[in-house]
């Protein structure tokens, strides 16, 4: 797989499950896509590019060869941004230890504790779609206590752990009317990720590009200057930030990018 060279100043951040890889793999939407891997080469002068993602690196690769994808970003932040790899010229992806060295060591005995704690009260399920990571665990709610959701929050901050609560994408494979509770170490995450990206290498904050389907993306979104959800994002996502994209997938991805190429 061919990556783009990296010249431009401009980062353009994408969250990848239903975002810039569509689960259904459509006819138009793999069309689209390869509208955009054309968009994004024929820039790559003026553009870095980053995919920002729950997804581990074995589940990520899995996918791009479901969607025949040509090109790798320059860079994956993976694991919900517990993971940052570079992308090489020769195609090959280099994990870069100076960002995972800030996390606790002893991370997954505290998610222990916590799941400890919470199994007295109230449920939560393991989830296995996503892969494997040392610095994620991911876990579904089946239910709608704002007093429990508070809870899980209250329990991970005891432990000195970050959690990202968020409504599940069914798009993605998630069961419908379900929370995301994904436990990851504090400091790590999709903001931290774009923010040790923006900083180590010298790209502006506030030009930056983001896009995002859900919940967990809206952070990214408003620490970007320039952060959409896509058209078929979920309504929380849609209700809670101000920019959406009227296109879909990579179509709503290209309404914004040809305007800002101009």
């Amino acid at each position: 797989m061919k990556r783009f060279i990296e010249e431009g100043r401009t980062l353009i951040c994408f969250d990848f499950d239903e975002t810039y890889f569509p689960h259904a793999c459509s006819a138009k939407q793999l069309k689209h896509l390869r509208q955009l891997e054309d968009f994004l080469e024929n820039h790559s002068h003026r553009l870095s590019t980053m995919w920002v993602t729950g997804s581990s690196l074995e589940t990520i690769i899995e996918k791009v060869k479901r969607a025949e994808m040509r090109y790798f970003p320059h860079r994956i932040a993976a694991s919900l941004g517990t993971e940052l790899y570079q992308v090489t010229a020769t195609g090959q992806l280099e994990l870069d230890p100076g960002y995972s060295s800030r996390f606790p060591h002893d991370f997954s005995t505290r998610v222990d504790h916590v799941v400890d704690r919470l199994g007295r009260t109230l449920a939560i399920e393991p989830q296995a779609n996503l892969g494997t990571s040392a610095w994620m665990h991911n876990y579904y709610y089946h239910g709608e206590s704002e007093a429990e959701l508070a809870l899980i929050r209250s329990a991970a901050s005891d432990f000195g752990i970050a959690v990202n609560v968020s409504r599940c994408n069914p798009l993605a494979g998630d069961p419908d009317g379900a929370y995301d509770i994904d436990f990851i170490p504090q400091g790590a995450g999709k903001i931290a990720a774009v923010d040790y990206v923006c900083d180590r290498y010298a790209f502006q904050t506030e030009h930056a590009y983001a896009f995002g389907d859900s919940g967990n993306d809206l952070g990214m979104l408003r620490y970007v200057g320039n952060g959409y959800v896509l058209g078929n994002g979920t309504e929380e996502a849609k209700r809670e930030h101000g920019r959406v994209t009227e296109g879909m997938y990579a179509d709503g991805i290209l309404e914004v990018l040809h305007r800002a190429m101009r």
